[in-house]
C-alpha cells in the first residue's frame, strides 16, 4: 500500500461541506463500476486513464480520490501527489461512504 495522507468518509465531508468547489471528489474506479454506483457530484478518470489526463485536472483543487475499498486510490493519490496535486485517499473507498450512494440507473 502507498503511503498517502487519507481522510474518512466523515472528514471527507465536513471538508466538502467547509470548501465547496475548491474540492473535487475523484473516482478511479472502471467504467462499468463508475455506471453501477457512485458518490454524487463525482468526478470521473478511470486509474488506467489518469496518466493521460491528469493535466486536465486544476493544480488549485484539492482531490479527494476514491475506488471500490481505498486500494487503487491510494496509488492514484500517490501519483496526483507526485505531479503536485493536492490529493487525498478516500480511507474505505466507496464501500465506506454512509448512505449516499446514486446509482448510474434509472
Amino acid at each position: 500500500m502507498f503511503n498517502v495522507p487519507e481522510v474518512t468518509p466523515e472528514e471527507a465531508k465536513k471538508i466538502l461541506e467547509e470548501e465547496g468547489d475548491k474540492v473535487v471528489l475523484l473516482d478511479v474506479r472502471t467504467p462499468p463500476e463508475h455506471f453501477q454506483l457512485r458518490i454524487p457530484n463525482s468526478m470521473f478518470i478511470p486509474l488506467d486513464d489518469l496518466r493521460y489526463k491528469h493535466s486536465e485536472l486544476p493544480k488549485d483543487k484539492k482531490y479527494i480520490v476514491y475506488c471500490r475499498s481505498g486500494e487503487r486510490s491510494a496509488f492514484a493519490t500517490y501519483f496526483l501527489r507526485h505531479m503536485g496535486y493536492d490529493a487525498y485517499n478516500l480511507a474505505g473507498g466507496i464501500i465506506a461512504w454512509p448512505y449516499e450512494r446514486e446509482s448510474g440507473q434509472g
